[in-house]
């Protein structure tokens, strides 16, 4: 990189992160190699440590990844295959994090295959994600089921207080019971735990987790019947506010939210958009191809196993059903144009310049440029093994 960072345009400044990042991996994996030289010699190990200036902890990190991903010499200098020939392939390509994880992942005795699905993932995911899948092999191997849970009835002496607010929003406040209060928290911690995706604190993560949690009781089919009907929200618009995304939206009882928001809430099927044409005659109350049919979600949850977004772990039960195209822009309600987002990445989709395509009934999402100038495919492998896609 000549230029001051300053001076690169958008596009630049991400190819030059890009042309580091490179440099950096294709720098540890000399560092490896030096390293395994100083071990195949017989040197004292702690005189590289003093020469590096590393700590002990990092060291014996790089030791191990030497062992397993590089080859090596017999006694006689004949070469020596590498431990993990899988990783080793690709070693230039991957980070000290992602060896790490890779690393561990050896230790875990995963099913044959498991590396080959690993190795595809570091490709596109931070080194977390890939800890994250590693685990979830191993418990898809070594765990019999999971623990049922208590459905006691709740604790007397609840209170909870709502006020409107402008805007749609909505202020409420209370008191829990103690057993009220556990239940609450083991629902609202899975959901508002710290994540990749961006910086956070606890109260924003708290109130992003109650969202969810909100809807996914509302997708549970455990709620009571009102009037006739599952709980559900009314979202009124006219079609070009709708199909335009400017202007504003009616909520039940008379809120009004952005048309951007309507959108976005029009995903979901337990959302039932009036829309109403030029004389406000009602064009569409929810019909069919607009909503996503229990039949349908039963599909998706099949296919997409949780959200669909590269690296995220959320399941099934947690996420909306998103229309590829819009159903606004013509795009119909059927498998090859729906899938599951979890809350944050259903947002991120709507508002950001990730693509997505479904090839041979698997999502596939193209990054922006700015985080991958090939904009290479990507799949979430958290839910299922890695399928062809055109590049």
């Amino acid at each position: 990189m000549d230029l001051s960072p300053a001076l690169l345009t958008d596009d630049g400044l991400f190819a030059a992160v890009a042309e580091v990042e490179a440099w950096a991996r294709e720098v540890h994996v000399k560092r490896l190699r030096l390293l395994a030289e100083v071990v195949q010699r017989g040197l004292d190990v702690r005189s590289y440590q003093q020469a590096t200036r590393a700590n002990p902890a990092e060291v014996k990190r790089w030791l191990t990844q030497a062992r397993l991903f590089l080859p090596g010499r017999g006694p006689t200098g004949q070469p020596v295959e590498a431990a993990d020939p899988v990783v080793a392939a690709a070693v230039e390509e991957l980070s000290d994090g992602h060896l790490t994880e890779l690393a561990r992942a050896v230790g875990l005795r995963l099913p044959e295959g498991s590396q080959e699905i690993l190795v595809t993932a570091a490709r596109s995911v931070e080194p977390k994600a890939v800890r994250r899948l590693a685990d979830r092999i191993h418990d898809q191997v070594v765990q019999d089921g999971k623990d049922e849970v208590d459905e006691d009835a709740a604790d007397q002496g609840d209170v909870l207080r709502l006020r409107d607010l402008p805007g749609g929003r909505l202020e409420f406040w209370g008191e829990l019971s103690a057993r009220s209060g556990a239940r609450f928290k083991a629902a609202l911690e899975p959901l508002s735990q710290p994540r990749p995706e961006g910086p956070r604190d606890r109260a924003q993560r708290q109130g992003e987790g109650f969202g969810d949690l909100l809807a996914l009781v509302l997708t549970s089919g455990a709620l009571p019947v009102e009037a006739g009907e599952r709980p559900h929200v009314s979202v009124t618009l006219d079609y070009d506010t709708l199909r335009r995304g400017v202007g504003h939206a009616l909520l039940d009882g008379g809120a009004h939210l952005s048309a951007a928001q309507a959108r976005h809430l029009a995903c979901d099927a337990k959302i039932i958009p009036v829309v109403l044409g030029g004389a406000s005659e009602v064009l569409d109350l929810g019909r069919t191809r607009r909503t996503v049919s229990v039949a349908q979600r039963r599909a998706l949850h099949a296919r997409d196993r949780g959200c669909a977004f590269p690296g995220c772990p959320r399941p099934a039960k947690w996420c909306d059903a998103h229309h590829v195209v819009h159903w606004a822009d013509g795009g119909p309600t059927d498998l090859d144009n729906l899938l599951l987002l979890c809350r944050l990445h259903h947002s991120l989709v709507h508002h950001s310049r990730w693509r997505i395509t479904i090839t041979g009934g698997v999502p596939v999402f193209i990054p922006p440029r700015h985080i991958d100038p090939a904009q290479q495919p990507r799949q979430n492998l958290l839910h299922r093994q890695p399928t062809r896609h055109a590049a």
